[in-house]
């Protein structure tokens, strides 16, 4: 008797178990993903290994989209360019300038602009100094495409701000408890073009070793951990858990979101399981791609480095 009871026990708990599965479940189906964090588009294309591909794609498709106007702006970018078709000036976050250079030039329309959607990364009041360097980085690798020497040197100059502001933006985020989703976009879009930086200075012979920049990526790849971690207590302490008695006979448990969006959750289930679903629909799957796209740079280091951008204006 005693077996057959304990084996109707344990066959209800599984039952109880797999509906509470399946109540997460469909609360998990009803949620949306959270604001992107991710690393800019832009950004991981013309410094990824296939950047002289990507920069090609561009230059074909502002060409067809300037029809008859064309000539014109290619013929300035012929100029810029001074004949260049490879060199290692090309590679990476050359390419990324060059990409942006085309969109001025060819005066592509706002909302096609390479640069817009960069600065728009940037948009969080507390990521402005961080976005100037950039920018000013991108005018410099364009203006100085054909003197590396001079390159070089503001490179040198512009990643020692950059630098600052990235700490800054940081601290902010977790000494000042200034987080938000915005600012750790920002911070996150940051960090992987400083990183880029100073794989092009690597790769002009600016720097002679990889060891400044694997001592930067194992630096940000442990500040990232922090900031997903206070983003993560950012998050929770903006949802609220209510849990209301209305005539002593009716009660209501929900879960106001950051949106303000209301969940009934059930009785039988911790509202932290529920949290834990909400972070992860929201968030997980933008936490597991800058994580990756951080590891990527560091395993593929050296042939980053290695590597020479070509382009051939035609």
């Amino acid at each position: 008797m005693g077996n057959y009871l304990d084996d109707v026990s344990r066959r209800n708990g599984i039952r109880a178990e797999r509906e509470k599965e399946k109540k997460l479940d469909d609360f998990r189906k009803k949620l949306t993903n959270g604001p992107d964090m991710t690393i800019d588009n832009s950004v991981v294309i013309f410094t990824s290994l296939s950047a002289s591909d990507g920069l090609r794609q561009h230059y074909e498709k502002r060409k067809m989209k300037a029809g008859d106007c064309a000539p014109d702006w290619i013929k300035s970018l012929a100029e810029k360019m001074a004949g260049f078709t490879s060199a290692p000036v090309l590679a990476g976050l050359g390419a990324l300038a060059v990409a942006v250079y085309i969109d001025i030039i060819s005066f592509s329309p706002p909302e096609e602009s390479m640069k817009n959607a960069l600065r728009s990364v940037f948009a969080d009041e507390k990521a402005s100094e961080v976005w100037d360097q950039i920018d000013e980085c991108l005018k410099r690798c364009v203006m100085h495409l054909c003197d590396i020497n001079k390159l070089k040197g503001d490179i040198e100059r512009i990643e020692y701000l950059l630098s600052a502001a990235l700490t800054k933006l940081k601290n902010s985020m977790v000494r000042d408890g200034h987080m938000s989703s915005s600012a750790l976009k920002a911070w996150v879009n940051g960090a992987a073009f400083h990183i880029q930086m100073l794989i092009h200075l690597v790769r002009l012979g600016g720097i002679r070793t990889c060891n400044p920049v694997e001592t930067l990526l194992s630096t940000y790849q442990s500040d990232l951990e922090k900031l997903l971690t206070e983003h993560k207590k950012m998050v929770w302490a903006k949802c609220k858990y209510k849990d209301i008695y209305i005539y002593l006979e009716i009660r209501l448990r929900f879960l106001v979101d950051e949106d303000s969006v209301r969940h009934d959750v059930e009785e039988n289930i911790p509202v932290e399981k529920y949290f834990e679903v909400y972070y992860d629909r929201r968030y997980g799957r933008q936490k597991v791609e800058i994580q990756l796209y951080f590891r990527d740079v560091s395993q593929n280091l050296q042939k980053l480095v290695d590597q020479r951008g070509s382009f051939n204006v035609q």
